[in-house]
């Protein structure tokens, strides 16, 4: 830590920033594990501020609780519980701002209790908000002063933090609500791979069809094999017609139970395509609906409602007679649209009244568009409530219509879903902060990327002068601290130029065209001129291929393959070839890119495309370990992949899956998407 605690101004914002960074990019992996997520979260800010302790702590009724925590010196544990008052913690919440304090004695903060009564001399702590609400705090914290003030970059970086274990709080929350609901769901779930040919049952599913789970792993078949003979036809065409033609995917049939007879069950099913248009997997549930069907006569007008309603598979139920008028409300459905009223006044026209005014004529169009049989009536809108409240409903609904095609009556469901909703505008408004702070990030480090290179360039420039002006006035040792001064500073400048190519590879808006790969590699091996007539190369290209991307992305791509093959290159003079065919189905170009270097362990195939990773010495091999992770980013933006097989004498060879036809949403990849560097 030398380096960080004696560093200039500069230095100190590229230092935060790459901090910024790692965080960021902790925080978009996707990781599964929210809590391990936060302790890595943890570490890296611990590492950050060179402090022996970091930790979570949520705050609840007057105290405080340890939740995460990374600590040197083990004093405190997960799950150490103590009064807010006097704490630190309580300073933070009471001034509602970010606290900082390398030493407490001496500072404005030595009168506070927290710093009488606790071990902490410094102190860094920020508020965790979680959906608007104070969740906690995130603390680093030392028993001793720190040598090092705090400033604005450590700001920065520790609410950076702070917001981010925020945002894995409330993701951590919505997954434990949502399993909390499909436990107590009545409905059995599964879900069919198709890729792997693998099925999955909920134990929901095992409990109606009263098998184990320790007995029976659900195959592919049971699908066929359960169903009773009389309805596998009808089974087998509802699951082609939604893999085919996308049909929705909702049926009532009989299923074998274990002990032998048949219950009757709702399946409702949903398939995702590739962007081939290839089923990938399908996933549903069933639900018993056998004492419904047993019931039939005795419960019919009930059956038909739910018969229509369940469609919408909603919580309030509504039944319209479309001739007499009529309108019927369950109690739950009057609980949602008009809570506190015992009776309300029910029709068409008052329901009409109740839907806000911006949505009124989308909904109300909706009805009679579905009325005229041209469409679905599913639709999402703002109900104003009795008491001026405004909530936000989904509301599904099924006409039935006579012989003559008039419709007759309609029923439907509706369910509340204003606690959705303002989780999608929360979360929306976060994805537009992260832009903003990315934009931020980008400008910043952009500005700290310039300022850096021009100082290289004097150390460069002086250094040619001295080696040149006064190599003959030094000995041999002077000349070789010289020759080691300029050949650090051009390296530097090459990395930092590395980084800002692979950020515009990652940023830059695409402008896209047709390019032909025969003029690709022609215009590359232009570059390395002197290259390939020196080492008496060949490369060859035999393929009419024409590649759909960004131009200049694509001549960066096939630049550092090129490179990648001159520079690995063996005894014998390097033969390079590219080449190019279809895919079977015509939605991608197979690219390869063959030479016959030096070539690496197949081991080492993914790591080659990590940033600045080297299987060589520098001295042997010169570059910064950017290039082949500025080609994948390039192959990722356009929607394709990349890999590698090599060995060692024998070559490598880079095999690229390029699009034809890139996809709108490939194509418009925000930076705030993944890593942001330097532009």
């Amino acid at each position: 830590m030398v380096a960080d605690q004696n560093r200039g101004e500069a230095p100190g914002r590229s230092h935060a920033y790459q901090t910024v960074l790692d965080l960021v990019r902790l925080s978009s992996v996707g990781h599964a594990d929210h809590g391990r997520a936060i302790l890595e979260i943890l570490q890296r800010v611990k590492a950050h501020f060179d402090l022996p302790r970091a930790a979570v702590c949520q705050i609840q009724s007057g105290r405080y609780s340890v939740e995460y925590i990374i600590d040197d010196t083990g004093q405190y544990a997960v799950g150490d519980t103590l009064d807010l008052a006097g704490s630190w913690c309580q300073q933070v919440v009471e001034l509602d701002q970010t606290i900082m304090a390398a030493c407490a004695a001496g500072s404005e903060y030595e009168r506070y209790p927290g710093f009488r009564t606790g071990n902490a001399q410094a102190y860094a702590g920020a508020r965790i908000l979680v959906d608007g609400q104070l969740h906690g705090t995130l603390n680093v914290t030392a028993d001793a002063a720190r040598q090092t003030p705090f400033d604005a970059d450590d700001r920065n970086v520790l609410e950076t933090a702070a917001a981010l274990v925020g945002h894995h709080v409330s993701l951590q929350q919505a997954e434990a609500r949502f399993d909390l609901a499909v436990r107590g769901s009545s409905a059995g779930l599964w879900d069919w791979d198709m890729i792997g040919n693998s099925v999955y049952w909920s134990p929901r599913c095992y409990e109606l069809l009263g098998m184990d789970p320790a007995t029976h792993t659900p195959q592919v078949g049971d699908f066929t094999d359960l169903q009773h003979p009389d309805e596998r036809e009808a089974m087998a065409e509802a699951i082609e017609r939604h893999l085919k033609d996308r049909v929705p995917y909702r049926i009532e049939h009989r299923i074998r139970h274990a002990d032998g007879h048949f219950i009757w069950v709702h399946s409702r099913g949903q398939a995702v395509w590739d962007r081939a248009g290839v089923p990938q997997r399908m996933a549903g549930s069933i639900e018993d609906i056998t004492e419904r069907k047993r019931d039939s006569e005795a419960l019919l007008r009930s059956e038909e409602r739910y018969e229509l309603a369940v469609r919408g598979t909603g919580v309030g139920i509504w039944d319209w007679d479309v001739a007499s008028g009529s309108v019927f409300w369950s109690e739950q459905l009057k609980r949602i649209l008009a809570p506190g009223i015992a009776e309300p006044e029910l029709s068409i026209e008052k329901f009409a009244a109740r839907i806000h005014e911006d949505d009124r004529d989308r909904v109300l169009d909706m009805l009679q568009r579905h009325l005229a049989r041209e469409t679905e009536y599913r639709v999402e809108y703002r109900n104003r409530l009795p008491d001026g409240r405004v909530i936000w409903v989904h509301t599904r609904g099924q006409a039935i219509w006579n012989e003559n095609g008039e419709p007759v009556r309609m029923a439907g469901s509706c369910h509340d879903i204003t606690e959705r909703k303002e989780a999608e505008m929360r979360m929306a408004l976060q994805a537009d902060e992260l832009r903003r702070t990315n934009r931020e990030l980008e400008q910043y480090a952009s500005i700290a990327s310039h300022d850096l290179q021009e100082p290289l360039r004097k150390i460069t420039s002086f250094g040619a002068l001295l080696a040149r002006d006064y190599s003959g006035s030094m000995d041999e040792r002077g000349r070789m601290l010289i020759d080691r001064m300029v050949d650090g500073a051009q390296r530097l400048r090459q990395l930092i130029q590395d980084l800002l190519s692979y950020s515009r590879s990652s940023n830059d808006e695409m402008q896209f065209a047709d390019v032909p790969l025969s003029v690709l590699v022609e215009d590359v091996c232009n570059d390395f001129e002197l290259t390939i007539a020196e080492t008496g190369a060949t490369i060859t290209c035999e393929s009419d291929a024409v590649l759909r991307g960004d131009p200049l992305l694509l001549r960066q791509l096939f630049h550092n393959l090129l490179s990648n093959s001159l520079k690995y290159r063996g005894e014998a003079p390097p033969q390079v070839s590219f080449e190019a065919r279809q895919t079977d189905d015509g939605s991608s170009w197979q690219i390869l890119v063959r030479d016959n270097g030096i070539g690496f362990p197949s081991r080492y195939a993914e790591r080659v495309f990590e940033m600045f990773k080297r299987l060589h010495p520098r001295d042997a091999y010169p570059g910064t370990g950017i290039g082949l992770a500025l080609c994948q980013r390039v192959v990722e933006r356009h929607g394709g992949r990349i890999r590698v097989e090599s060995e060692p004498g024998v070559g490598t060879g880079f095999h690229i899956e390029w699009p034809l036809d890139p996809a709108e949403e490939v194509m418009g990849i925000a930076a705030g998407a993944g890593e942001t560097l330097p532009s």
